[in-house]
C-alpha cells in the first residue's frame, strides 16, 4: 500500500525499531526490486522501498532490516547442512515465517513469505523528497525561563554554498556528530541569529525544515544538523 505525501506525517520522526535509522530515511539497499526471467537485478522504478510492521507486537522497521536481522537459519553444524529459514520478531520473538529451505535473495525481489508487498507500507522516495520539501517552516520550539515560548524575528534561510569557510566546517563536523555525509546535507540552511545571552536558556530545539526534535548543541558547537532530513542550522 503506498504511503501518500499527506499521509506521511503518521511515519515522520518514527524510528526503524531495528536499525535506529528514522523511517523516511532510506539508504540504496532498501530499495525494492522487480522479479524478472531473464538478466540481472533491477530495481523498482520510481525509487521505492517498504516498511514492515510485526503482527504481534506491532514494532516497524524498514523491509531490509527484516531481511538483514529477523531471517535465521535453523540446524546445521559442522557436518549437517541447515534445515532451513525462519523469520521471528527480534523484538518479541513472535515467529512470523516458519521454517522453509530456501531464502530468496534480496535482488531477486525478495518478499517476507506469506506477507506480499502489496500488503506492506510502501514508501516512494520522490514522495519523501516532496514531503519534506513540503513542510512548513515553523519557529523554534523552546522553552525561556520555565515558560514555553518561541523566538521569533531569529531565523533566516541561506544556501549552503553561500556559506563560509569556517561555516562550513561546523556544519560538516555536526553533520558527522549527525551519521551524515556532505552529501546528504540540505542545500538550504537556517542561521539562528540568537542573542549570546539567550542560547544558554534553550532547552528544545526543533528543526525548521521537518520540526523533527534537534540534538541540543554542545557548549562550543556552532551548527546542527538534522538527523531526520539533513537540515544545517547555524548558531
Amino acid at each position: 500500500m503506498r504511503v501518500t505525501t499527506d499521509k506521511m506525517r503518521h511515519l515522520d520522526g518514527q524510528q526503524c525499531f531495528i536499525c535506529g535509522r528514522y523511517l523516511l530515511n532510506n539508504t540504496m539497499d532498501d530499495l525494492a526490486y522487480v522479479e524478472i526471467v531473464v538478466g540481472g537485478p533491477r530495481r523498482a522504478k520510481p525509487d521505492r522501498y517498504h516498511l514492515f510492521q510485526c503482527p504481534n507486537c506491532g514494532k516497524i522497521g524498514h523491509k531490509r532490516c527484516w531481511y538483514n536481522h529477523a531471517e535465521k537459519k535453523v540446524g546445521g553444524g559442522i557436518f549437517s547442512a541447515p534445515k532451513g529459514w525462519e523469520m521471528k520478531c527480534p523484538s518479541c520473538g513472535h515467529l512470523i515465517v516458519p521454517l522453509r529451505k530456501e531464502k530468496k535473495d534480496w535482488a531477486r525481489a525478495y518478499q517476507i513469505p506469506g506477507h506480499p508487498d502489496e500488503e506492506l507500507l510502501e514508501i516512494w522516495v520522490q514522495d519523501v523528497h516532496s514531503y519534506k520539501s513540503g513542510s512548513i517552516i515553523g519557529k523554534i520550539g523552546s522553552v525561556i525561563g520555565g515558560v514555553g515560548a518561541a523566538i521569533g524575528g531569529v531565523l533566516r534561510a541561506v544556501g549552503l554554498a553561500s556559506l563560509t569557510p569556517s561555516e562550513k566546517t561546523a556544519v560538516s563536523d555536526a553533520a558527522q556528530r549527525a551519521g551524515k555525509t556532505w552529501s546528504e546535507i540540505a542545500q538550504q540552511v537556517f542561521r539562528l541569529n540568537i542573542p549570546p545571552e539567550q542560547r544558554s536558556q534553550i532547552r528544545d530545539l526543533r528543526c525548521q525544515h521537518c520540526n523533527a526534535p534537534l540534538n541540543p548543541p554542545g557548549q562550543f558547537d556552532t551548527a546542527i544538523v538534522c538527523e531526520h532530513c539533513g537540515t544545517a542550522h547555524l548558531l
